[in-house]
C-alpha cells in the first residue's frame, strides 16, 4: 500500500511539474514573439525612427473600438446634462462618459492580447502534462509488457489528445469523418515531435535502469551463492 502511495505521488508530481513548465515555456514564448511583433515593438532595428507599417497596423486595430466608443458617446443623453452620474446609477451610460476613448481602446487592445496568451495554452499544457505521467505510470509499470506499454502510453494518446482538443473547440469528437482536420494539424507537429522524444526517453531510460538493476541483483545472488 506504501508503495502505490508513493507511485501515486510521484505520478502526480511529475503532471504537475510537466504542466508547469510545458505552460511556462510556451506562453514565455509566445509573450516573447508578441513583444517582438506589431502590437508593441514600434522601432526598427536599423532606425530611430517609428516603423510606419507597425505604427499603422496598431492604429487598424484600435480604430474600430475607439470609433465605437466616441459614436456612444456622442449619443449619450447623460452626457452634458448638468448631473453627477457613475456607472453604476442605473442609466444606460457609455463607457466613454467616464474613461478617455482612445486610452480605453488601447488598454483593451492590449487586455484582448493578454487574455489570448496567457489562456492559449492552458488546456494544450494539461493535456501534455497529463500524457506525461501516463507515460511515466505505464513505462515503469512490471506488469505491462513492451507491446501494451507502447500502445496505452504512446498510441493511445496520440490519438485521444487531438480529439479533446477539437472537442475543446467544436464540442464534437470526430472518430470517423473530417480525421485529417484533428491529426494533421500544423499545430499538433510539436506536441507530436516532443511527445515521441520524452517517449523514447522515458523508455530508454527505463530500460537501462531495469537491466542494471538486474544485473546487479544476478551479481548479488551469485556472492551469495558462493
Amino acid at each position: 500500500m506504501k508503495g502505490i502511495f508513493k507511485k501515486l505521488l510521484k505520478i502526480l508530481l511529475i503532471f504537475i511539474l510537466s504542466t508547469i513548465v510545458l505552460y511556462c515555456v510556451l506562453t514565455g514564448t509566445s509573450f516573447y514573439r508578441w513583444c517582438d511583433s506589431i502590437d508593441i515593438q514600434l522601432f526598427s532595428d536599423t532606425s530611430r525612427f517609428p516603423d510606419s507599417d507597425k505604427v499603422q497596423r496598431i492604429g487598424d486595430t484600435v480604430e474600430p473600438y475607439l470609433n465605437v466608443l466616441e459614436e456612444e458617446l456622442a449619443k449619450s443623453p447623460y452626457l452634458n446634462d448638468g448631473q453627477e452620474h457613475t456607472i453604476t446609477d442605473g442609466h444606460m451610460h457609455t463607457l466613454g462618459e467616464f474613461y478617455d476613448p482612445l486610452s480605453f481602446a488601447i488598454w483593451a487592445h492590449l487586455q484582448n492580447a493578454f487574455d489570448y496568451i496567457f489562456t492559449k495554452y492552458i488546456l494544450i499544457s494539461i493535456l501534455s502534462g497529463a500524457a506525461i505521467a501516463i507515460a511515466y505510470a505505464v513505462i515503469t509499470s512490471k506488469k505491462i509488457n513492451t507491446i501494451l506499454k507502447i500502445v496505452i502510453g504512446y498510441v493511445a494518446i496520440i490519438l485521444l489528445v487531438p480529439q479533446i482538443l477539437m472537442f475543446s473547440v467544436t464540442h464534437n469528437f470526430y472518430f470517423a469523418g473530417n480525421i485529417s482536420a484533428v491529426y494533421f494539424n500544423s499545430d499538433l507537429t510539436y506536441f507530436y515531435i516532443g511527445y515521441t522524444i520524452l517517449f523514447v526517453l522515458m523508455y530508454m531510460i527505463n530500460y537501462i535502469i531495469g537491466k542494471k538493476m538486474t544485473k546487479e541483483l544476478n551479481q548479488t545472488i551469485q556472492k551469495t551463492n558462493k
